[in-house]
């Protein structure tokens, strides 16, 4: 699931079969980082290449110091984790997410971004901000 992108942290990545979302970073005292992101390799065999999106957003995550923080605003986190990944993970990532999102498929905690089609907008706009976007423009 690893790949060398702007948000890359040296967070190990742990396959967690049975985990009931995409990914997710949670404390670990024995990380590099004090965190280890956790991904469902089914669900990411599933989606594709929008799983990399998801694992850079995690990394985001941890970037951001949101591990650090779990009792933050989570609608703030999540928002400048797409930022971060919009703009760090690789375009075809990018665009492989915004399509699962523009299908009204999600993750697990997606009251948390809204409906997806919303998440898929926003990221088409972070994304574009940054020249990090290959889809179409305007976003819809």
């Amino acid at each position: 699931m690893s790949a060398p992108v702007v948000a890359q942290t040296a967070t190990p990545e742990v396959p967690t079969p049975g985990l009931s979302d995409i990914a997710m970073v949670v404390a670990n005292p024995n990380s590099p980082t004090g965190a280890v992101i956790l991904f469902n390799p089914a669900l990411c065999q599933q989606i594709g290449l929008a799983c990399r999106f998801f694992a850079v957003h995690e990394h985001c995550h941890v970037m951001l110091g949101h591990h650090l923080q779990p009792r933050g605003n989570k609608m703030i986190a999540e928002r400048d984790a797409d930022n971060c990944a919009a703009r760090s993970a690789p375009q075809q990532a990018v665009l492989a997410a915004w399509s699962l999102f523009m299908s009204g498929a999600s993750s697990a905690d997606w009251h948390t971004y809204g409906p997806p089609q919303d998440r898929a907008r926003r990221l088409c706009l972070f994304a574009a901000q940054f020249g990090n976007w290959g889809g179409p423009y305007p976003c819809p």
